[in-house]
């Protein structure tokens, strides 16, 4: 059950409204700083939505600990905007999207404005679809959160790190990073967070965006108990075309195919990490601070044996589809004295390269492999799992075989890793079970730059590695 917490904080400003299209937004603050225009997930420490550098400011002991009880789909107060057409602010109502270790990622309730992506002038008709130039971001970063805080509520927006995807001009897959204070979401977030919220998804617009936009609200007849909707951004480039971005439709019913030209208007819906522990989102990130215990988790892995089943973790099973990540289950299939070793049941995503475009594929070593690199990487493994779920992965001594004069590569130390070639025949019983899906094994084979791969029967073939297949994936767990 929702429940609404009004901040402890004094909060006494006047907000103004984004009006139209038809220019950029005035700038009250710095912009922030692009960060890097060639990353790809893996390649840095710093992760999607994840934190640069934390603040130290003290925050009401009474505060925190409200904040620290809210849990996935909670609601509460935090800042003011004009949204019901009258003279005057109102609170702003959050919902709490992801709770972490002394902070939470967390989305405004309802779409605070209608704005351009990005306003097209005479001189730049077709801009390109890119967040980081975008007016979207400026003006989140710049009139919304100056007016919509006050400094002891800004202290507590966290200075963010965040991955955004576009298509070069050769339609390759790339990603840049920005670091913002308020941001829109990325589809992977809106489907990771958003889509399993229920109602949630839709984009309600406020009293005040209502009345100014009245030919943009599509009735959706009460769907999830909502009656009215509208189109609102996301910070991805869209599919069709550099100049369109990513969108959730006012019917919310699918993932990637769903994008708007950036000149068009859609809604504001800002997005932001809150920090109310500082010492304890520092600690974590340092690795000096535990996530609280989950005894639901505990007594789930305390019951294993090998041959169960366990969920842990979550993915994307339905692409193309805006219904949430399903959750990932595994099967035990050997144990220690501390851990088990489990590997996932179905295919944890259909369309993975072990190498991608902008890596030389002549070394397809696993220790060198991007797909290795990704799996591994804080946005991956954040948005798979719980602070809990990660907190019990446990870093794993890999070796690789390989065939005939390739030896397979460096041994390496991963928390997540796929199957070996070994691993096929050791446990052949479980691989042998038909998954319809090809998946890729890390082993390389004896013709370079080829690695090994299998059927959904466990049959092993071989295919250069900047195909695109599903994986399996292994992990150890502590007992």
């Amino acid at each position: 059950m929702k429940k609404l917490i009004c901040l402890l904080l004094a909060v006494i400003m006047t907000a103004a409204a984004f009006a139209g299209c038809a220019g950029k937004p005035e700038e009250t603050g710095t912009s922030p700083a692009e960060t890097g225009n060639s990353s790809y997930p893996g390649k840095t420490d710093d992760t999607a939505a994840e934190s640069k550098d934390q603040p130290s400011n003290p925050v009401d002991p009474q505060v925190s600990a409200q904040f620290e009880n809210l849990k996935a789909s909670d609601t509460f107060t935090f800042g003011t905007w004009e949204q019901d057409g009258k003279s005057g602010s109102e609170p702003i109502t959050w919902v709490v999207l992801r709770q972490d270790v002394g902070k939470m990622l967390v989305l405004s309730e309802k779409l605070l404005e209608y704005m351009c992506f990005i306003a097209g002038t005479e001189e730049n008709k077709y801009p390109r679809g890119l967040y980081k130039d975008s007016d979207l971001r400026t003006f989140l970063n710049g009139d919304f959160y100056n007016k919509a805080f006050t400094d002891d509520e800004k202290a507590m927006i966290q200075s963010s790190v965040i991955t955004t995807n576009y298509k070069d001009e050769h339609y390759n897959e790339l990603t840049y990073q920005t670091e913002d204070k308020v941001f829109a979401l990325s589809k992977d977030e809106a489907a990771r967070y958003v889509c399993s919220l229920g109602a949630t998804v839709f984009g309600v617009p406020t009293q005040r965006v209502s009345d100014e936009n009245p030919y943009k609200v599509s009735n959706v007849s009460g769907v999830n108990g909502v009656e009215n909707a509208m189109t609102w951004w996301l910070r991805d480039m869209g599919v069709d075309s550099s100049k369109y971005a990513s969108v959730i439709t006012a019917n919310t019913t699918r993932k990637y195919n769903n994008d708007d030209e950036v000149y068009e208007g859609g809604g504001m819906r800002p997005a932001m990490w809150i920090v109310y522990n500082a010492a304890d989102a520092e600690g974590y990130a340092k690795g000096e601070v535990k996530p609280k215990e989950d005894e639901q988790l505990n007594a789930k892995i305390a019951a294993l044996k090998v041959g169960s089943k366990i969920q842990f973790g979550v993915y994307d099973n339905n692409l193309y589809s805006m219904d949430g990540f399903e959750t990932l289950s595994w099967t035990v299939i050997d144990e220690d004295d501390i851990s088990f070793l489990i590997l996932s049941d179905t295919n944890a995503g259909s369309s993975y390269s072990v190498f991608d475009n902008r890596q030389d594929i002549e070394d397809t070593s696993w220790a060198e492999s991007y797909l290795r690199a990704y799996i591994n990487s804080d946005e991956f493994l954040d948005m798979t799992f719980t602070p809990q779920e990660k907190a019990k992965l446990i870093l794993t001594h890999i070796t690789t075989s390989g065939e005939d004069s390739r030896d397979g590569g460096a041994a390496t130390d991963d928390l997540l890793f796929i199957p070996d070639v070994n691993d096929v025949e050791k446990y052949s019983s479980v691989f042998s079970i038909n998954i319809n899906a090809k998946y890729w094994l890390r082993s390389q084979m004896s013709w370079a730059p080829y690695i090994a791969f299998a059927s959904g029967n466990g049959s092993v073939s071989s295919s250069n590695p900047d195909k695109t297949y599903a994986i399996r994936l292994m992990a150890r767990i502590k007992k």
